[in-house]
């Protein structure tokens, strides 16, 4: 038994062995034997539970970082999808450039001849979303 394991030991039996007051010698040998003997045996089981207890946290230690590095490898691979999504994208617009510009023209908007009552504005003004007209010259030559 190693110096540390046998300073609890006699540390434990002597705990115990202060509070026995009143033996006569014959019983006190005894005793005293069975007390070192039990301190001993709580001092392996007591070292036996902490390996265990190291032991069982490196392995929940090697399983969190395992789920930790199976975590990173989902989050690189979905950015890598993204990526090559984002890529894919560009070269589509790219391609259709010229005739997606042609239809993204808003329409002209149609003139307002009567003055808004009330009725018409309450109904605008009970839209969800405001009404914002983006108005730009069409001409000819697009």
């Amino acid at each position: 038994m190693k110096s540390e394991n046998k300073n609890l030991s006699n540390d434990i039996s002597a705990v115990i062995l202060g509070k026995l007051h009143g033996l006569n010698a014959k019983s006190a040998k005894k005793l005293v034997k069975a007390v070192d003997d039990c301190a001993k045996d709580i001092v392996k089981k007591f070292v036996k539970f902490q390996k265990n207890e190291e032991k069982d946290q490196e392995r929940e230690a090697i399983k969190a970082t395992k789920k930790l590095v199976v975590k990173a490898e989902k989050i690189a691979k979905a950015k890598e999808k993204a990526a090559e999504k984002a890529a894919l994208n560009a070269k589509i617009a790219l391609v259709t450039i010229e005739k997606t510009s042609s239809l993204t023209v808003p329409p002209p908007a149609p003139k307002v001849t009567k003055t808004p009552d009330k009725k018409n504005i309450a109904k605008t003004k009970s839209a969800s979303e405001p009404v914002v007209l983006n108005v730009e010259p069409v001409t000819d030559s697009e």
